[in-house]
């Protein structure tokens, strides 16, 4: 038993050396790292959550940096329908409001969804454009998303507190926010 614990990787003292030599001052270094700017990482930050409409179909709320150079720079927002059958209109923007008389309108940038030379947009997505979210909503009350959908209907979708500090988060140039 004791054979076949050691084959190929040398000995217990040799393999003891390369941990503490080489794999824990990396990995004490990483945890360092992301303990001391969890703000900082924004490669693929991406913050993503879970959200059902009105009518109790599943929907992904994305919000990122947009990363493709052919496109204009800045944070967005993408809502992605996860029950099947849902078609969203990729013409029309996306209104929030807060219930305390705050009201936001982003622009459709579901063209994003897809390269420049073309192609079909995916009927259950839509992206949006966050540089208009000004005067950033308040992190403290929920926001109120209405999506439009293929036709002239709409759905409504909830934001908790933690999508909607997310959103209360991004400084007005788009940047998180940095806390110290």
């Amino acid at each position: 038993m004791r054979a076949s614990a050691q084959s190929g990787s040398g000995s217990p003292g040799a393999r003891r050396r390369l941990w503490s030599t080489r794999l824990l001052p990396l990995l004490l270094g990483l945890l360092l790292l992301l303990t001391l700017a969890p703000g900082l990482a924004r490669a693929d930050d991406a913050q993503r959550w879970s959200l059902r409409d009105q009518d109790d179909n599943r929907w992904s709320l994305r919000i990122f940096a947009q990363p493709d150079p052919a496109y204009p720079s800045g944070d967005r927002l993408r809502l992605s329908a996860l029950t099947p059958g849902i078609a969203v209109d990729h013409t029309r923007p996306l209104l929030i409001s807060d219930g305390t008389g705050g009201a936001w309108t982003l622009a459709n940038r579901s063209e994003e969804l897809v390269p420049p030379d073309g192609g079909a947009l995916p009927e259950g997505s839509a992206q949006f454009d966050i540089a208009d979210l000004l005067p950033r909503p308040s992190g403290a009350l929920p926001l109120a998303l209405s999506l439009p959908l293929a036709g002239e209907a709409s759905v409504l979708l909830v934001l908790g507190p933690e999508e909607t500090e997310a959103l209360h988060a991004l400084d007005d140039s788009g940047a998180p926010v940095q806390e110290g």
